[in-house]
């Protein structure tokens, strides 16, 4: 029995939005220094932190013309010299994760004043038990410096869930042919995984086409979703990306695929989503690994209704570019939530938001998430670091309600 579905009367204007999937564009750029080869890449996000990764790259002695337009043409098949022995990445915590083991013996990484102030003790832990000998400042904060790279081998369980972790030793593993095996207590991001198994088999010259980013376009969703509008939209849909979309299922959205099909082993869909009324819920920790990045958009959308939530497994909040559990929490109490804090977990409920000065604590996901709520007279600080994930953000959002103002 054939089933059909009709659609009426949806009014869906018709805007191009491409933003390169920021994961996938860091280990495009980040493959060419474990082999000789020529990369073409297309669509690659064209933010600040991919080109810290780009720029970290030139330095260590590829050749990188690019971007323009989204596109980049990538040449590891001879190195040029090395000049430099400092490695400046500016905010970029995935560019030091991903390719610290990488990185040729007496060279120096650092960030700016922001990330100098993120412990990077995940990655250090198991580079140190893989032979590594790094001196850092105190508190595993960078500069970092690495004097001697001996590969061991490992065997490592990886405790804190971390798709960067899995992803630095797997490129240190294929670098130095040194067997390390991980284990997972949960299940991570496998781009690296998808990405290398096709990148590997090929040979010196392969085109790139990188979906547009899910994490990006989350954004774009709960902002018609706010709106009350129906929408189409094509982006990556990687299963262990899509906890968001998998809660917005939960709660009563619909939504239509319209296309579906595989682009370098990644999932690409074109989805028809409709408005619903939602009803409350609660989010467990077990799938919280699915949605961290989104956690911040999530709640803005959530708070637009009146429904009590509960969100569990929130302690990896505290790791990323500021504090987002703390961040997300004063915040909020500055708009007016009801809203109960613990250890790891938030409880909120909405009646009414109000206007008032958000400090996004030079955090781009916080800015965002807070920009998209489309409250009149809200102040939100530091709108200059949306240039870090999502360049076009603004250019997509243009409320003329909102007042942005800039904080050194």
């Amino acid at each position: 029995m054939k089933s059909y579905f009709k659609i009426k009367n949806i009014n869906i204007k018709k805007n191009f939005l491409n933003s390169g999937d920021k994961s996938i564009s860091h280990r495009s750029i980040i493959y060419s220094l474990i082999k000789n080869c020529i990369i073409e890449i297309k669509n690659l996000l064209e933010s600040f932190d991919i080109i810290s990764t780009i720029n970290l790259c030139k330095n260590l002695g590829i050749y990188i013309y690019g971007p323009i337009n989204s596109y980049v043409l990538i040449s590891s098949l001879k190195k040029k010299k090395k000049k430099n022995k400092i490695n400046f990445i500016g905010n970029s915590g995935t560019t030091i994760r991903i390719s610290l083991s990488l990185l040729i013996t007496n060279n120096i990484i650092l960030g700016d004043k922001s990330l100098n102030k993120r412990t990077m003790y995940r990655i250090i832990k198991p580079l140190t038990l893989l032979g590594f000998i790094i001196q850092c400042k105190k508190n595993f904060f960078s500069p970092i410096i690495i004097f001697k790279k001996n590969n061991l081998g490992l065997k490592y369980n990886l405790v804190n869930a971390s798709s960067q972790i899995k992803s630095c030793l797997i490129l240190s593993s294929i670098n130095s042919f040194i067997n390390i095996y991980i284990k997972e207590n949960k299940k991570t991001r496998d781009h690296s995984e998808r990405f290398l198994n096709i990148l590997i088999k090929k040979k010196n010259d392969f085109l790139i086409k990188i979906l547009n980013d899910f994490s990006s376009f989350s954004f774009i969703i709960s902002y018609y979703l706010i709106k009350k509008k129906n929408f189409i939209l094509n982006f990556n849909f990687n299963k262990l990306r899509i906890g968001f979309f998998e809660y917005l299922i939960k709660i009563g959205f619909f939504f239509y695929i319209i296309k579906k099909k595989i682009i370098n082993n990644e999932h690409y869909v074109k989805i028809l989503i409709f408005n619903k009324i939602i009803k409350n819920s609660i989010i467990y920790s077990k799938t919280i690994s699915k949605l961290i990045d989104e956690i911040p958009v999530l709640i803005s959308l959530i708070i637009n209704y009146k429904n009590k939530t509960k969100i569990y497994g929130l302690e990896e909040l505290k790791f990323k570019e500021s504090n987002r559990y703390n961040s997300m929490y004063y915040n909020l109490l500055l708009l007016g939530i009801k809203i109960i804090k613990k250890k790891n977990y938030l409880i909120f409920k909405n009646n009414k938001i109000h206007p008032n000065l958000i400090f996004s604590q030079s955090d781009h996901r916080l800015f965002m998430s807070f920009y998209i709520i489309n409250l009149k007279n809200l102040k939100i600080s530091n709108p200059e670091n949306t240039l870090s994930s999502f360049p076009n953000f603004l250019k997509y959002f243009n409320n003329k309600n909102n007042k942005l103002y800039v904080f050194n």
